[in-house]
C-alpha cells in the first residue's frame, strides 16, 4: 500500500519522483501526484507529519469531478411504442436525447440505450406481438422427432421426418411424413402444402435448413438452393428465411411443430402404418380435426373457419398444373455424343456440338432435359425404361459420318442417292432389289451402297470427283445396263467415274490448247511472221 507520508518523507532528503519511485516500487504518477498536492496545499513538514497517514490521504485525495445525471430511461414507454407501425430505436433514442437536453441532464449512447431495453425485454420476458395479415405467409419447417410406419415386407419400422406448414394469420396447419429432409423431400411437401391450401401466399418463411437455403449471413438476402429458388419462381411466390438460432422469427409453425406431436401425433400413438401413404391419410385426417377444434380464447372461431372467412380469398391462384420436382446434376458430353445421367444410370444423346462441353441434367418423372450452364434448353429425352439397352438416343444428335451407321436402312440409302441424282438413285435402288430377288438380306449391300455415295466427294488422291460426276457416270451404266434385274456394283462405279473424269480433263487440256493456238496465229498474222 502506498505510505504518503514515506514519500513526503524521501522528497524532503531531496529524492526525485524517479529515485522514490525505484525505492518503492510505487507508481511514479502517483508519487509525482502526492507531492503536487501538497504543495499546492500548502503542508509543512511540520504539518504532515502530525497528520496520521489516513487523515493525510484524505487531504491529498484526488477531487473527483462532480457526475453529470443521466435522465433515466422509462422502458415502459418504450415497450409500448415499439409495437407501434413505423417506430424504431433510432426514432425513440432520438426522442430521448431531445428530452435529455430540454432537462438539461446527459443522455445514454445509442447503444447503451439499446443495450438496456434488451435486458429490460428479457428480464421481464416481454416481446413485440407481430400483426400478420391475412394471405401473408406460410411458415415451415421440420419437426424434431421421427415418425415411423412398418415396412410390409421386411416387417421393420421405417423412420420418416415430419413436415409442417402453417398459415401466420389464420394458424391453419398442414401437417405430412417425407422421407428424408432432402431438397427434393422438401419442394415436394411445400408444392404439397400449396395445393392443399388452394392457393399462394405472398412469401414462405423458412429456417435455414439445408433442403432450402444454401448460406445465410445476418444483415445479406439468404441465398437458396437451385431447387427450391425454382420452386418460388413457379408459384410466384417470394422466400424469407429466418435468423438462425431464432424461432421466435416464425412463431406460428413452432407452435404448430408442439400442437402436432400433441394432438395430431399423440393420438395416433397406437396405430399401425404399413405405408407413408396410409401414414400421412391419418395424419391429413387427424390434423383436419385439430385445424376445425376452437380456439381456447375465442370460441367461436377455429383455425378452419377463421381461414375460410379471412385467408383463403386473399391467396394467390394456383397455377394450373402442379410443381414438377426435378433434380439436377452437371456433367460433361462425352466423345459418342451422350451424357451419362447419375439418377438412373442411362446414357442420353447430346447434339454432336456440344462434345466434351459441360451440361445440366434436370431429372424429371417422365423425361430428361438436358441445358446448358447458362439454363438454355438443348433437348429432352423419354426417361430411359430398356432393362439392357441404357442408351437413349436421337439420330439427329450425331454427326453425318455416323448416322449412316446409326440408321442405316434401304430407305435410308435410297433417300440419300436420290439427292444426287436419279441415275444414283437408279444404281442404289438395283443392289436392294436385287438382293431382294437373290432372297439376301439388305445389310449385305450396305457397305457397296456406302462406297458408290462416297465417291461423290473429292479426296487427296481423287480431288476431282463431285456429286454431278457421279451422277453423270451412273447415267452412263444405266444407260449401258438398262435391265433393272441387273446388279451395278461399286467397282464398276468407281472405274466409270474415273473415266469420266479422264475425258473431261482430257477435254478442258485440248480446249486450252485450241484456244492457245488460235491465239498464236493471230499474233502471227499481226506480226507477219510464222507463229
Amino acid at each position: 500500500m502506498v505510505s504518503y507520508k514515506k514519500i513526503l518523507e524521501l522528497q524532503s532528503l531531496g529524492k526525485n519522483v524517479s529515485q522514490i519511485s525505484q525505492g518503492t516500487g510505487w507508481d511514479r504518477g502517483t508519487i509525482r501526484r502526492v507531492i503536487t498536492k501538497a504543495k499546492e496545499e500548502g503542508l509543512t513538514p511540520k504539518q504532515w507529519q502530525d497528520l496520521g497517514e489516513e487523515e493525510l490521504k484524505q487531504k491529498l485525495r484526488k477531487s473527483a469531478k462532480p457526475k453529470a445525471e443521466y435522465l433515466p430511461i422509462d422502458f415502459e414507454y418504450v415497450y409500448k411504442e415499439m409495437s407501434r407501425a413505423g417506430v424504431t430505436v433510432n426514432l425513440l433514442h432520438q426522442e430521448y436525447c431531445s428530452v435529455a437536453e430540454k432537462s438539461n441532464l446527459k443522455a445514454y449512447s445509442r447503444s447503451h440505450f439499446s443495450e438496456q431495453y434488451k435486458i429490460f425485454t428479457k428480464a421481464n420476458k416481454v416481446g413485440a406481438k407481430i400483426k400478420r395479415k391475412p394471405g401473408d405467409s406460410i411458415e415451415l419447417d421440420f419437426a424434431g422427432d421421427l415418425v415411423s410406419y412398418t415396412d410390409t415386407y421386411s416387417k421393420e419400422q421405417v423412420e420418416v421426418t415430419l413436415f409442417i406448414a402453417t398459415l401466420s394469420f389464420s394458424k391453419l396447419t398442414y401437417v405430412e411424413a417425407i422421407r428424408d429432409k432432402s431438397a427434393v423431400s422438401f419442394a415436394s411437401a411445400v408444392a404439397n402444402a400449396l395445393h392443399w391450401y388452394g392457393g399462394v401466399p405472398r412469401y414462405l418463411i423458412v429456417d435455414n435448413a439445408k433442403a432450402a437455403v444454401i448460406l445465410h449471413s445476418k444483415y445479406e438476402r439468404a441465398n437458396l438452393n437451385f431447387l427450391f429458388r425454382e420452386l418460388a419462381d413457379y408459384y410466384a411466390t417470394g422466400v424469407v428465411a429466418a435468423p438462425g438460432y431464432t424461432p421466435t422469427a416464425k412463431p406460428m409453425v413452432e407452435d404448430g411443430v408442439n400442437n402436432t406431436y400433441t394432438r395430431i401425433v399423440a393420438p395416433l400413438r397406437n396405430c399401425t402404418f404399413y405405408s407413408l401413404e396410409s401414414l400421412n391419410e391419418a395424419l391429413l385426417e387427424q390434423s383436419e380435426r385439430f385445424n376445425c377444434e376452437a380456439f381456447q380464447v375465442n370460441k367461436n372461431w377455429s383455425r378452419r373457419t377463421l381461414f375460410e372467412a379471412e385467408e383463403q380469398r386473399t391467396l394467390t391462384e394456383l397455377p394450373s398444373s402442379h410443381f414438377e420436382i426435378r433434380e439436377r446434376a452437371t456433367a460433361t458430353v462425352r466423345q459418342n455424343c451422350h451424357v451419362l445421367c447419375s439418377f438412373d444410370k442411362y446414357y442420353y444423346s447430346v447434339p454432336h456440338t456440344w462434345v466434351k462441353k459441360k451440361i445440366i441434367i434436370r431429372f424429371g418423372r417422365k423425361d430428361v432435359r438436358i441445358q446448358s450452364l447458362d439454363g438454355q434448353l438443348i433437348c429432352v429425352h423419354t426417361r430411359g425404361n430398356h432393362p439392357y439397352d441404357k442408351y437413349v438416343t436421337d439420330a439427329s444428335h450425331m454427326p453425318s459420318y455416323l448416322r449412316q451407321y446409326i440408321d442405316a436402312s434401304p430407305e435410308y440409302f435410297r433417300r440419300q442417292a436420290l439427292r444426287y441424282g436419279n441415275n444414283t438413285h437408279a444404281i442404289i435402288d438395283r443392289l436392294f432389289n436385287v438382293a431382294q430377288l437373290e432372297g439376301r438380306v439388305p445389310e449385305i449391300e450396305y457397305e457397296s451402297a456406302r462406297g458408290i455415295l462416297a465417291l461423290s466427294k473429292p479426296t487427296k488422291a481423287n480431288p476431282y470427283r463431285s456429286i454431278k460426276r457421279l451422277e453423270k457416270a451412273c447415267e452412263s451404266l444405266v444407260l449401258l445396263h438398262p435391265q433393272d434385274y441387273v446388279r451395278i456394283s461399286y467397282t464398276a462405279v468407281k472405274n466409270e467415274i474415273a473415266k469420266v473424269i479422264k475425258k473431261e480433263l482430257e477435254q478442258e487440256v485440248l480446249e486450252l490448247r485450241t484456244k492457245d493456238i488460235g491465239s498464236g496465229g493471230l499474233l502471227s498474222l499481226l506480226s507477219g511472221g510464222d507463229a
